[in-house]
């Protein structure tokens, strides 16, 4: 289709027609979402998660990327081991190499000891078992709490003190997730049977589908696994649909060509593109490849901020004030193409009006890029990043 024919997201297309067409890209179904509230950054994004495990009767599932062995993976520690102690259903999976990045390492040996808790470790590493080293390509990069199957919580949090605010002895990294209440919530609890059975080597069976409700809000979830790419189709669309607005917070922007080219086209015909990123990367090799692509954006009129704080390491976009996309994916090949990710979409103006405030509060913290200044940064800032960018694949 000619891109002058192409729908926009809110004019030539209704809302739920959008939604339609993402959950196809997404190869799920949209559901009805029943409440949705935007937690920010681990000083309430944490006291929340462990509110709901403390007040769990039945079941929590609990997946994450980091489950360290420091002061706030001990807090969520006990609270899972006093869930189970008091007869609730307790899972926990994390991934190891993820776990292993972190001083302290994992908490896992302290939850398995006697606490009743349930815990696989996803696709586990041993210097003693050569072979098992082919596993360190697809790793389970998501974030994800469920309770009882009436909650869940999406997001870009790690359970490390580096989330934690420094009023509680953390570096207060900025991130972002959503909790939502609502038949999604089903979805999100199926994505994780399927990493529990997966990490157990066993195979994913199918589970009974949720009914597909029409109306608004809606969510759905994006559930990458290697190869799936749904993510990067709906980045893409988004992209390609955007007629006002379009703010993305992201950790490790060395994102495919197709989005970056997406992403220029969107603020050629005159949509305000936002981009917000790490000021100082945990990653300096990746924060300097995706300084590489900055002036192909600039010159293209899209603005990018850089985060003053410690880290920034949210995962969202906010499209139009209409469509929220939150999870654990970064616009990296590691999540774009070889990591087990989960997203959440909600199309809801409340949830987008409230994330378009949150960015722009953001943004009031962070140091926007000049293109021209952009333009004479020195040699050697150039020969590095482009250096870098060499190693983008493999990032």
């Amino acid at each position: 289709m000619p891109d002058q024919e192409k729908p926009v997201l809110t004019r030539d297309q209704t809302l739920a027609a959008a939604v339609d067409a993402m959950a196809a890209l997404a190869r799920t179904r949209a559901r009805e979402v029943i409440d949705v509230e935007v937690l920010r950054d681990g000083a309430i994004a944490f006291p929340a998660m462990i509110g709901l495990i403390e007040q769990s009767k039945r079941h929590v599932a609990f997946e994450n990327f980091i489950f360290a062995a420091d002061a706030t993976g001990r807090r969520f520690a006990d609270a899972l081991m006093a869930a189970a102690q008091r007869g609730v259903d307790v899972r926990v999976l994390y991934d190891p190499l993820g776990t292993m990045m972190v001083r302290g390492g994992s908490i896992a040996r302290v939850l398995t000891e006697k606490s009743g808790v349930a815990v696989r470790a996803f696709r586990p590493l041993s210097a003693f078992q050569p072979w098992s080293w082919w596993r360190i390509r697809h790793r389970d990069h998501r974030k994800v709490l469920c309770v009882d199957g009436d909650v869940a919580v999406v997001g870009g949090f790690c359970i490390s003190d580096n989330w934690s605010p420094s009023s509680s002895g953390g570096r207060g990294w900025r991130d972002t997730g959503l909790l939502v209440r609502g038949p999604v919530v089903a979805d999100i609890e199926a994505a994780f049977d399927a990493m529990w059975r997966r990490a157990n080597e066993g195979r994913r069976r199918h589970d009974g589908d949720v009914e597909a409700v029409a109306g608004l809000p809606a969510a759905l979830i994006a559930a990458d696994q290697p190869g799936g790419r749904h993510v990067a189709a709906l980045y893409h669309w988004l992209a390609e649909r955007a007629q006002r607005t379009l703010y993305i917070t992201d950790a490790y922007l060395v994102t495919p060509k197709a989005i970056v080219y997406a992403l220029q086209a969107a603020a050629r015909r005159g949509v305000d593109v936002r981009l917000l990123l790490p000021g100082h990367n945990n990653h300096p090799v990746a924060g300097a490849a995706a300084r590489h692509i900055y002036a192909p954006l600039l010159a293209a009129g899209v603005g990018i901020w850089e985060w003053d704080g410690v880290m920034v390491h949210a995962k969202t976009a906010v499209v139009d004030g209409e469509v929220t996309l939150v999870g654990s994916s970064n616009l990296d090949p590691l999540s774009m193409r070889r990591n087990y990710e989960l997203n959440l979409l909600i199309a809801d103006p409340v949830t987008g009006a409230a994330m378009r405030a949150m960015f722009v509060r953001d943004i009031e913290t962070a140091t926007r890029i000049d293109a021209v200044a952009w333009a004479r940064r020195p040699l050697w800032e150039r020969a590095l990043q482009a250096g870098a960018s060499w190693l983008a694949p493999n990032l």
